[in-house]
């Protein structure tokens, strides 16, 4: 017996801790790996549409999907479907600057008018006939007279002046009707100047939104790149990721499973080979592994096709060409996946 207990402290020692021999029982662990290539892809990409007006939003964005299909279906791209996985509509707007009248100039001639001799009984007929012109400001001079400007604007130099001194005139003439002798109005003054029409001004903008979230997916590798690049060609926006997958992941998961109990086992076995003891049925069996077989993601990044509406309203040929010279390769890599169990034997 001494000598079963030393040959089994021997061969314990060569493996892991993890593998325990206590009393009758012996705890290993197995672990088993696979390096597969996903089956198949998926790519997650977004047509944005905006438009002064809802319904020719929605149209535009369904015309880039029909021609974004066209394009896959003439470049011989393969892909298996093509899924909606989200739409929505939504209204946008932001403040921006305009220029108005940009480049108009005028021309704005103003005169000063003096108001000689006008007593304190005349004052206030005289003041209502200006109010009346919306000449609104009224001051008195050093020399006791009161000051008053007529001002007009044209398009022509000229044209100001003219209006200005029609003003006037009319000005005069109903003064004299209210008893304010003409004799009393002159003109004093006279300036003309170019005035500069241009106008900044805050406007809000309002477009409507249309945004459709399609999935791509493909079961030939190859393709992938294409699939990127023609989005990109059509202004189609992409989130950089792809999503893999595996076909079959139960039935690969119960198959390491079923290596991860043959590697024990016979990991057991050996432990015990040079004993008298041997392995009965497992007591227990405890999972190790990182949750389940599951899609994974991998990120895409390189020198795609640029949107160019010039040779996009080419034809089809000439815009297929122009994609060749930017066309991307996307190898997926492979991944490993794997399952480890602990468990315990009876032994005899």
């Amino acid at each position: 017996m001494k000598k079963i207990i030393s040959i089994l402290f021997i061969i314990f020692s060569v493996f892991s801790f993890s593998d325990v021999v206590s009393g009758k029982r012996i705890q290993v662990r197995g672990t088993a790996t696979k390096e597969l290539l996903p089956n198949s892809a998926k790519i997650t990409l977004e047509i944005i549409t905006e438009n002064d007006n809802l319904d020719k939003a929605s149209k535009e964005n369904s015309e880039i999907l029909e021609k974004y299909k066209n394009l896959l279906k003439k470049t011989n791209t393969k892909y298996e479907k093509i899924n909606s996985s989200d739409y929505n509509t939504s209204e946008n707007y932001w403040w921006d600057t305009e220029v108005q009248n940009e480049g108009e100039k005028e021309f704005r001639t103003t005169l000063t008018v003096e108001a000689v001799s006008i007593d304190l009984n005349s004052l206030k007929e005289f003041m209502a006939v200006l109010a009346n012109e919306k000449i609104f400001s009224l001051q008195r001079n050093i020399g006791g007279n009161h000051v008053f400007k007529i001002v007009e604007q044209d398009k022509t130099n000229k044209g100001a002046y003219q209006k200005a001194v029609n003003k006037f005139n009319e000005l005069q003439k109903k003064l004299s009707a209210r008893g304010i002798s003409s004799d009393k109005i002159k003109i004093a003054g006279y300036n003309n100047q170019e005035i500069n029409m241009e106008k900044r001004t805050s406007v809000k903008k309002v477009k409507q939104r249309v945004s459709h979230t399609i999935e791509v997916t493909t079961r030939d590798m190859k393709s992938i790149g294409n699939i990127i690049n023609l989005a990109h060609s059509l202004k189609i926006g992409s989130t950089g990721y792809i999503e893999y997958n595996i076909d079959n992941k139960q039935k690969l998961e119960d198959e390491l499973y079923e290596n991860a109990y043959r590697e024990a086992a016979k990991k057991a076995q050996v432990m015990l080979n040079k004993t008298d003891l041997a392995l009965k049925k497992p007591v227990t069996i405890t999972d190790n592994s990182n949750g389940a077989i599951r899609p994974y993601y991998g990120y895409y990044s390189g020198n795609y096709a640029v949107y160019d509406e010039k040779i996009l309203k080419e034809n089809d040929q000439t815009f297929i060409n122009s994609l060749s010279e930017n066309s991307i390769v996307i190898n997926p890599q492979k991944v490993s996946f794997s399952k480890t169990v602990y468990i315990e034997f009876e032994m005899d």
